[in-house]
């Protein structure tokens, strides 16, 4: 073989050979160690979410919208008195549903027509939350779905970061302990896991058709609705890294 050939073959092998020693990657050998840190806190309710309806069916689409839009601007006017804003009151939905002819398994024939109107009042857990749920139904609401305790999101960010201190500090310890009994050293953090670390779910009361007519609209003792507190959990997995254990 030409000696020209021999050295371009030799060329292309070592430039593949370094190609491929390029692309290995070496992996991670130092031992780790996993501990989860918890942390969790009960924590009082600074919102209201209440979830208020207007419902009514008549033969004709535009007429039970109609009776809707009258009764809940009668609701929204009322609470605005009572000290509520446009901030505090937004619609959550609208909308109209016709109703066949079931009962004679005519299932073509629409017979009427229900409207249902939905809105969610947002207060502070210190606003009068019965007053506004006795106004309201007094007004014409005739659904009252359900009540929110939550934590505001300013109030949830600054638990948030005093639980993950508390989860971090619960990881360390954990490790510690392993370590005194496995006879190693922690060395560092690998890895925090800080994907999934909340839980959080507020208390909901339901009500099922909560129905308000004339002769309810006579006094009688108010509502009662006592706010809940909330429990705020945080899971934290946390990778160390850690010596080679000391054999005796």
């Amino acid at each position: 073989m030409p000696l020209s050939c021999l050295l371009l073959i030799l060329t292309v092998s070592a430039v593949t050979s370094l190609s491929n020693a390029e692309s290995i990657v070496i992996p991670d050998q130092k031992p780790t160690i996993t501990t989860t840190g918890t942390a969790e806190r009960d924590v009082s309710s600074d919102e209201s979410r209440i979830s208020l309806a207007v419902e009514n069916t008549n033969a004709n689409a535009n007429t039970a919208r109609k009776n809707n839009a009258d009764k809940m601007d009668e609701i929204v006017n009322v609470l605005k008195q009572a000290g509520l804003t446009e901030e505090n009151i937004t619609t959550s939905s609208f909308q109209i549903t016709p109703n066949y002819d079931y009962e004679n398994s005519n299932y073509d024939r629409i017979i009427s027509y229900t409207a249902i109107n939905k809105i969610e009042l947002k207060t502070s857990t210190n606003a009068n939350i019965s007053q506004f749920i006795d106004l309201a139904v007094n007004a014409g609401a005739n659904r009252v779905e359900n009540i929110d305790f939550v934590v505001s999101k300013k109030t949830l960010d600054k638990i948030n970061l005093e639980l993950l201190d508390q989860a971090f500090r619960s990881a360390k310890e954990k490790a510690d302990v392993l370590a005194h009994v496995g006879n190693f050293s922690i060395l560092g953090v690998k890895d925090i896991d800080t994907s999934s670390d909340t839980s959080y779910t507020p208390p909901t009361f339901f009500y099922d058709n909560f129905a308000a007519n004339t002769a309810e609209k006579a006094p009688g003792p108010s509502t009662q609705i006592i706010p809940q507190k909330n429990k705020i959990m945080i899971s934290l997995p946390v990778v160390f890294y850690i010596s080679n254990p000391v054999v005796d």
